[in-house]
């Protein structure tokens, strides 16, 4: 699962920017960056599901390997035997190859989006927990914003502000999430 957009940060900065020229906001802008990929990839739960992921990945990989030499065999012995069928058998195997090769094709199609769907199932509850640890973090804390990492956004970030390592921690620990689905 990707998470982040683009546009984000764009517009935080500018409301970050506004603040800091008003004259009730000058009080200290607290900031802070998080890695929610990074979060995600390395907390126990994340890396749990991935494995979860991966092991179908490379089940669905070797059912559909054996399908493609299943595919390939025939296709060789369709070439071999092309030469010396009528037209009406070699026109039956040629229509047998084509739905074989469409099939091999749905099937790789739907397992490419089986696999993101339960990419997406088995960590969308532990990325809602991971937001919710960040939205109780920047409350604890006072932060005025907390940016994400992984969106291709950030430029640049001193790593004294990423509290990535952190979110990792309370995961993994428990930490209660206020606004996770945990608390609700």
């Amino acid at each position: 699962m990707r998470i982040g957009g683009t546009g984000a940060l764009g517009g935080t900065l500018a409301m970050l920017g506004v603040l800091a020229l008003t004259g009730p906001a000058r009080a200290e802008i607290k900031i802070a960056v998080v890695d929610m990929q990074r979060a995600l990839n390395e907390c126990d739960a994340g890396k749990k599901a991935k494995e979860q992921v991966k092991s179908k990945f490379e089940r669905a990989q070797q059912q559909l390997k054996r399908q493609r030499e299943e595919l390939d065999r025939a296709k060789e012995d369709y070439e071999k035997r092309a030469l010396v069928l009528k037209d009406e058998e070699r026109r039956s195997l040629e229509k047998d190859l084509e739905a074989q090769t469409l099939d091999f094709k749905r099937k790789y199609e739907d397992f490419e989006r089986d696999l993101k769907r339960t990419d997406a199932e088995l960590t969308s509850g532990i990325v809602q927990e991971l937001y919710g640890i960040v939205r109780q973090l920047g409350a604890d804390r006072g932060y005025t914003a907390i940016l994400e990492a992984s969106s291709g956004s950030l430029l640049y970030n001193d790593r004294a502000v990423d509290i990535t390592e952190e979110v990792v921690r309370l995961h993994n620990n428990g930490a209660p999430r206020r606004g996770s689905k945990r608390d609700d």
